[in-house]
Formats: structure tokens, sequence, C-alpha cells
């Protein structure tokens, strides 16, 4: 049974980014984590590690003294995504509720945290959320996931910058029921 507070504390896309890192480069330390991710306070880069620590994602896996200073390295301690993965194996049905359901809370809390700042600007911060029903084979679903995959790996590695903001894409596809769906929300 997988533990709905670690994957929602992976569906931060702040903590999904040094996840990924730790991922991809077995261990790192806090010191890369922060060139990783420049634009995020150092205050609360430690603050996302020691969640993911709390909540078993991320371990020390050692120290290494730094001009009379331990620094910590980090490595993957348990990955959710192997706990997805088993669930969509095993077609647990509630377990797959659950996921889907902390999956569309997670959005549901960016756009209230969105909502909150001071000042907005849908247009201006490309702001946007649609529902759009599409009639695909299967072989025309394989080709536009393709394409959307191609897309993503284009701007995945990504480093922060002045002109870069971090923003989160979520999306959902799936067979529906036909009946009227709405276009924009």
């Amino acid at each position: 049974m997988m533990n709905q507070d670690v994957l929602k504390s992976l569906l931060n896309p702040i903590r999904m980014k040094i996840f990924q890192h730790v991922l991809m480069n077995e261990q790192v330390t806090t010191g890369e984590l922060a060139k990783l991710l420049p634009d995020v306070p150092q205050a609360s880069l430690y603050r996302h590690i020691n969640k993911m620590v709390q909540d078993e994602i991320l371990s020390v896996a050692s120290e290494n003294k730094v001009r009379g200073v331990y620094e910590k390295v980090y490595a993957i301690q348990n990955n959710p995504l192997t706990a997805v993965n088993q669930v969509v194996e095993e077609e647990d049905r509630e377990q797959l509720y659950k996921i889907c359901y902390t999956f569309a809370m997670s959005l549901l809390m960016d756009f209230g945290d969105y909502l909150k700042r001071d000042k907005i600007d849908l247009q201006g911060d490309k702001v946007g959320f649609r529902s759009i029903p599409l009639y695909l084979s299967d072989a025309e679903s394989d080709r536009f996931l393709r394409g959307l995959y191609d897309l993503l790996e284009g701007v995945l590695e990504h480093e922060p910058s002045e002109e870069r903001t971090l923003r989160k894409f979520s999306y959902a596809f799936m067979p529906v029921e036909e009946k009227e769906e709405m276009d924009d929300v």
C-alpha cells in the first residue's frame, strides 16, 4: 500500500526537480542542489530536502567535510515511482483512485496558491487549463503521446535562469464515456 503523503510530497515541483536530479546522479550534495535551483532560497531548499528525508524519499548517504563543515550527500532511499508502478501493474483500483485524487488535489492546491498572490495575470503568467475531447485510434494516441513526450524532452533539462519561471505542466489522458464535455473551464 502506498503512503499518500509521500506521493503528495513528490508532486511539489521543487521536490520533483530534486528527486529527478538525485535519481539521475545517484548521490548529490545540498550545494549541487542549490546550483540546480538558484531561485529557491536556501532555507526553503533545506525545508524541501528535510521533508523528503522525513518522508523517506531521500536519505543521507554520507557526509563530506568541506572547510571544517560537514556537507550531507543525499541518495534515493525509497523511490515512490516504484510503488506507483506496482499499483498500476496490479490494477488496484482503490489505490489508483487515491493516486489520481492526490494528483488532482495537488493541482487545486497549486492553483489556490497562485490565486493568493498579491497580483495575478492569467494571460501574462500563461496560466491555463482545458479539457479537450479528442477522437483518436490507438495508433493516433501513440503518435500524439510520442509527440508530447518529444516536446517535453526538449525542455525538461532547462536550468533555472532570470528569463525562466518554474511552471508546472500536468495532464490526464484517458478514454471517457461520450457525453457533453466542457471545452474551457
